[in-house]
């Protein structure tokens, strides 16, 4: 049933695969070894740093952070060597020798403190600077001083956001960032950015020339063309396979990501401020369904907010149980979500049906996300469906917490406001040991799941399509790396 429903979707889709959409560049060595890649959607922002193109920098090896991530979500040096923290709120930081830009131009401390100043001062702010108060003064040539308004233990996992890039000077301009020659990263941005972009080979990377001589970037939303490229031999790399796109499981790379689909119930107006109505629902919802029937055993059933992505969460961990459930009797709501993740309308509907079987009426709303999202955050519906990480930006759930769970949260769907939790996730944010940031981390999951505003349904897994002779592609949890200098064809 599940695969008929998006074989039926999928016949609105008109695919436009044709040999030969991909033109390489003469620059950076053999054409018949550059990289062909397919991602899902083109800038949306100029390519700046500062929003969510900044991604699309990192994954095509474009630009680089200080600080990198390991799979743990422990901090590993990026451009930066090495960090000590020299008092409650005052870092240094210790750059590589021989860094060089695009432009050819060596990386200074001033360099990584005007970047990290730019960015501060971007309107909107960087999520991973937000309330944050940082300070960076450069120190000689290779170190830098930074201060933040308040003690901050996760500042170096804080300087890996791909939204903190370090790029020249000659990037910042009066109305724009242009980070073309202007990055540090195994290649360079050759080309404008609309439907393709072009991408060669940085031979003065600070790590080691590329084994690959460049890059030839294609954006292509629709899900099921996105496939056909990689079948069709037309592509190399693919990002964003849907669950039901017909291509060999050999050539699919999966991910286990910190990526949980939830179903949000709207606490801040009738019916799911009721408690019994919200624990009607979770007792309804069978997450282990949508993992097999929807995502055709691709995705993790959700047992709470963190997934198998995260080793300190542990798997059979005991969750507070939730109230009493209620009879709906009839109760009329108002579920949304939006089409721009294959899987999540067929979930919507999926949990509309069970719910129906339980005795409420559901109106359903699917919208592309950019005319869905102001209603989302002005609470208009009753209940949403979303795909959501839970380590924004520094590889640490408190950023997540703070945003989505707090009763000032920019992104809190379910209107929870709970000043207990509140407090908790505030005093928790400031500890510095590790393993009491996951102790209380599990706890703030274990007291949100118990009020029902937030239900876990699935964990989901990237899905990566590699061509057969390509290597190298990393399997990256955080979605921040998919082409390095190892990556190559042969």
């Amino acid at each position: 049933m599940f695969r008929a429903l998006r074989l039926g979707a999928s016949l609105l889709v008109v695919a436009m695969v044709t040999t030969g959409c991909f033109a390489g560049s003469a620059a950076g060595g053999d054409d018949g070894a550059r990289l062909r890649v397919v991602l899902p959607f083109p800038p949306a922002q100029g390519l700046s740093p500062w929003g969510d193109d900044a991604l699309l920098l990192t994954r095509l090896g474009v630009a680089e952070p200080l600080v990198d991530l390991d799979q743990a979500g422990s901090p590993v040096p990026g451009l930066a060597e090495s960090w000590t923290r020299t008092g409650d709120t005052t870092w240094r930081i210790h750059l590589r020798a021989g860094v060089k830009f695009h432009n050819g131009a060596v990386l200074t401390a001033a360099d990584a403190a005007n970047a990290l100043t730019k960015a501060g001062a971007a309107s909107p702010v960087p999520r991973a600077l937000k309330g944050v108060g940082l300070v960076a003064v450069a120190e000689g040539d290779r170190d830098l001083v930074i201060t933040t308004a308040k003690p901050d233990p996760v500042l170096p996992q804080r300087l890996s956001s791909p939204n903190l890039v370090i790029l020249a000077p000659s990037a910042y301009r009066p109305d724009r960032v242009d980070p073309a020659g202007a990055a540090t990263g195994p290649f360079v941005l050759k080309s404008p950015v609309k439907d393709v972009a072009t991408l060669d080979a940085f031979a003065g990377y600070w790590a080691g020339a590329p084994r690959s001589p460049g890059v030839d970037v294609r954006f292509v939303p629709d899900g099921t063309t996105r496939a056909s490229t990689l079948r069709a031999g037309e592509a190399d790399v693919v990002y964003a396979l849907p669950v039901a796109a017909s291509v060999d499981p050999q050539r699919v790379l999966g991910v286990p990501l910190p990526r949980t689909v939830s179903l949000h119930l709207n606490t801040a107006k009738a019916p799911f401020a009721d408690a019994g109505l919200r624990a009607a629902v979770r007792a309804a919802v069978d997450p282990a369904t949508l993992a097999r029937g929807v995502y055709e055993g691709q995705a993790d059933a959700a047992r709470g907010i963190y997934g198998p992505a995260s080793p300190w969460a542990p798997p059979q961990r005991e969750l507070a149980p939730v109230p009493t459930p209620a009879a709906p009797a009839g109760q009329k709501i108002v579920l949304a979500t939006y089409g721009d993740r294959a899987e999540l309308p067929e979930v919507g509907s999926v949990v509309a049906e069970t719910l129906r079987a339980k005795g409420f009426v559901v109106e359903q709303v699917v919208r592309a996300y950019s005319l869905l999202e102001p209603d989302l955050l002005a609470g208009k519906f009753d209940a949403v469906i979303s795909s959501r990480s839970y380590l924004l930006d520094t590889g640490d759930p408190f950023a997540y917490l703070g945003t989505d769970l707090t009763c000032k949260g920019g992104y809190n769907l379910s209107g929870l406001c709970d000043r207990t939790i509140d407090t908790t996730i505030t005093e928790s944010a400031a500890l510095a040991d590790p393993k009491a940031r996951v102790a209380a981390a599990l706890k703030i999951e274990a007291d949100v799941l118990a009020t029902g505003a937030l239900i876990p349904l699935v964990h989901e897994r990237a899905r990566i399509g590699v061509a057969a002779g390509v290597a190298d592609v990393p399997a990256d949890v955080y979605e921040r790396h998919l082409i390095t200098k190892g990556t190559h064809r042969s």
